[in-house]
């Protein structure tokens, strides 16, 4: 067992609908924004951990309230990406950014393998084996999900980026049936969606490949840009967007994991 986490900490996952059997898992790698109190917030500002950099704004609680509008399971990461990103392959220097966008992770300085290790026992492997458990229950119910995890992204990667047009971004790997038929029905929605934009399935999107591709399920990564999420009423209005999509598409799903 890892010695990170005190009595106290939070635990590295929430789900929701744990004995739901939607043919659907919600996932959100960044959802939370947490920090082992042994880390003291990693030193940083607390408005510094609520930018983009400590988690994905708006995300978490997307996924939350489209769970409970399909009675779909989904699985929520809790702690802070800067601590071991579970879209990221453990050990790989993203996955414990030493910066991230222009702001220095002092407790992320010259990770070793032994810290790598540490952090993946606490709250990475919890999270990925939480997912796993749920598919696994799923499979046993008759009823194999499709995986989504549900991600934002910022309107300008930086202060000096280039704007990003897209209302919302659908990611896909080698698998890409779920990820064509989202982007499909969110265009006949009249958003800019972005196909593989913006940031591509092909080369990232590590947990989608691990829980969807490896376990031979549809997959995607929803990407919703953080401008649109930011608030309560931008997260209901996108939750309901997503649960009608998905209400749509369960007869679909269901004939490519039966």
């Amino acid at each position: 067992m890892s010695d990170l986490l005190l009595p106290n900490d939070p635990a590295p996952f929430e789900i929701i609908n744990p004995r739901a059997v939607a043919p659907l898992l919600l996932t959100a790698d960044h959802a939370g924004i947490a920090v082992p109190a042994k880390l003291n917030g990693f030193d940083l500002p607390p408005e510094e951990l609520r930018r983009h950099i400590g988690w994905d704004i708006g995300a978490g609680e997307v996924a939350r309230l489209t769970a409970e509008k399909l009675k779909a399971t989904a699985v929520l990461a809790t702690y802070s990406r800067l601590l071991a990103d579970p879209n990221r392959a453990l050990g790989e220097p993203a996955c414990a950014p030493a910066v991230s966008d222009g702001t220095v992770i002092a407790a992320n300085q010259n990770m070793t393998l032994e810290e790598f290790r540490r952090r993946g026992e606490a709250v990475y492997w919890p999270y990925h084996n939480a997912i796993d458990d749920q598919i696994a229950r799923l499979r046993v119910a008759h009823a194999p999900p499709a995986v989504v995890a549900i991600h934002s992204f910022t309107p300008m990667l930086s202060k000096d980026g280039t704007p990003r047009p897209w209302h919302v971004g659908v990611m896909y790997s080698f698998d890409d049936r779920l990820g064509r038929h989202l982007i499909a029905a969110l265009n006949k929605l009249n958003f800019v969606v972005g196909d593989n934009e913006p940031y591509s399935g092909m080369t990232l999107s590590y947990a989608q490949k691990r829980h969807g591709l490896a376990q031979m399920l549809p997959h995607a990564q929803i990407e919703i840009r953080q401008d649109l999420i930011g608030d309560a009423a931008g997260q209901e209005h996108w939750a309901t967007i997503l649960a009608d999509v998905f209400t749509h598409s369960f007869e679909r799903i269901s004939s490519w994991t039966n």
